[in-house]
């Protein structure tokens, strides 16, 4: 029985795997030819699904013991071979979509292009910097790091991020309103999961910034500060991309902002406010620059004085913290939570796990450490097991990659930053805003993490990245400023469901 089964059995079982695949691969690719439009949103919502379903078939449960936060997950093998299939078809499905493209001999499914039907050129430049630093991050370290270390998800999301960047260029749906659907379907989902399941929804006992809030919203993601940047990237997409109906838009907007009250994510909070605050002013700014309006001679008078005051005021607040020893931490004190503001003062340690990110990538400055530096093993040999990232995007690469993955990263953010600035005017400042945002968060957290496409902060950082790329896309050859009116008139006045 042992030989059938070696011998016979299993042979049998890979034929058909293997046929199944090639099967499948050929039905993707068939069907991308003829819903090639259809694809890049496709593959966002289906990730989107496999990362909701892999929390909620978690079935777990927040709870507080001796030993601090327990998560404690109580579903069966089923359920989490559910999630994990539904994975398995986004690989599969990415793969296939790749193979398409590249077999794609007569370029049928290059015929329609957003960008091109804009007068823009492909934003090839920029998919070509992302792939690049994605290899340079995750597989070059692989090889060439101090620490051999090989696993599944440092390869296959090399599929998804380069379907989704090949299909963005023919997507018949705006990609900036895709990321926006798929933010809500986590918003959204968190809050039905507070009320069905709060023992897997809410972390108890937690002692934040607000005074009697001693839950936390987790949601549907796997942590809260993860929902607390899905709802901050929520919140300024629908500045940026508006619902129709303004009673729709308010809406979204309040429940964003309770979602990131209830995760009580300061970064977050912070990052929203700056956001927003920008998007405030630049979208004022435009208005008064509106000849139709007859504001357009004392536009710049006006923005030159907002911004003279606001630099009056942070002058004046230095100086009364430097010259009258103003303690602003004994302030916050008494009017937030004790303990929370003091470990504002240290920045929640994030100083000595700096320090050991540079360390650790100084010891292989080229290729870095590799993708096991930040493991539960390592972190508890030097002392930081609650410290599963760097708390910074470069430190974070640095440690993982060395100077090679900084530098292709550092590529990649100077180019983004030249697609968020040709987008400034025809999206009236919100691809600043967001750019502002990613850069923010990069100095205390890392919101762009490779191999971690099911996480919850994937789909936000992403998000700000495809309305950067599709609003910022290069002229071909008109002159700039017929360029700038043609893409200006086409974003200007764009609302939800109208791309």
């Amino acid at each position: 029985m042992e030989q059938l089964f070696t011998f016979f059995l299993l042979p049998a079982a890979a034929l058909v795997f293997a046929v199944l695949a090639i099967g499948g691969a050929v039905f993707v690719a068939g069907v991308a030819r003829r819903w090639r439009g259809w694809a890049f949103g496709t593959v966002l919502m289906m990730m989107v699904a496999a990362s909701v379903t892999s929390i909620v078939l978690s079935f777990r449960r927040l709870t507080l013991s001796d030993q601090g936060l327990m998560n404690v997950a109580e579903g069966d093998g089923a359920s989490g071979l559910l999630s994990k299939l539904i994975l398995a078809a986004v690989i599969g499905c990415s793969i296939a979509l790749c193979l398409a493209w590249l077999f794609d001999w007569n370029r049928k499914m290059r015929g329609f292009s957003r960008f091109a039907s804009r007068g823009m050129l492909p934003p090839s430049d920029i998919s070509w910097a992302f792939m690049i630093f994605y290899v340079a991050f995750s597989l070059l370290p692989i090889f060439f790091g101090k620490v051999y270390y090989v696993h599944v998800s440092l390869i296959y999301p090399f599929f998804i991020y380069l379907a989704l960047y090949l299909y963005m260029e023919v997507s018949e749906a705006d990609p900036a309103l895709m990321a926006k659907y798929c933010l809500a379907v986590i918003v959204f989902g968190s809050l039905v999961a507070a009320v069905l399941t709060p023992s897997s929804a809410f972390q108890p006992g937690y002692n934040g910034l607000l005074p009697g809030f001693k839950s936390r919203l987790w949601g549907v993601t796997a942590h809260a500060n993860s929902l607390g940047a899905v709802a901050c990237a929520y919140f300024l997409m629908e500045l940026a991309v508006p619902a129709r109906r303004r009673w729709l838009h308010l809406v979204f907007l309040a429940v964003a902002w309770l979602t990131m009250i209830m995760s009580q994510s300061k970064t977050s909070i912070l990052t929203a406010m700056l956001g927003g605050s920008l998007m405030l002013l630049m979208q004022g700014w435009a208005y008064l620059k509106n000849k139709e309006r007859g504001y357009n001679e004392n536009a710049g008078l006006i923005l030159a004085a907002i911004l003279l005051g606001g630099c009056i005021f942070v002058l004046f607040i230095g100086t009364w913290v430097m010259f009258f020893d103003l303690n602003l931490l004994s302030v916050l004190e008494r009017k937030l939570d004790a303990r929370a503001v003091g470990d504002l003062s240290t920045g929640t340690g994030r100083l000595w796990i700096w320090t050991a990110a540079i360390n650790g990538g100084m010891e292989n400055p080229l290729f870095g450490q590799g993708a096991s530096f930040w493991n539960l093993e390592n972190r508890l040999r030097l002392g930081l097991s609650g410290a599963v990232t760097a708390h910074n995007l470069y430190l974070q690469v640095f440690s993982r990659s060395g100077f090679v993955g900084l530098i292709t990263l550092l590529v990649f953010m100077f180019i983004l930053i030249r697609y968020a600035v040709r987008a400034s005017r025809p999206t009236r400042g919100a691809s600043l805003a967001m750019l502002a945002v990613i850069l923010v968060r990069s100095m205390t957290e890392v919101p762009i993490s490779p191999n971690s496409v099911l996480g919850a902060e994937f789909f936000a950082t992403m998000a700000y990245i495809y309305f950067i790329i599709d609003r910022g896309a290069r002229p071909v050859a008109a002159p700039k400023h017929v360029a700038q009116a043609t893409h200006g008139q086409f974003y200007g006045t764009q609302r939800e469901g109208s791309a």
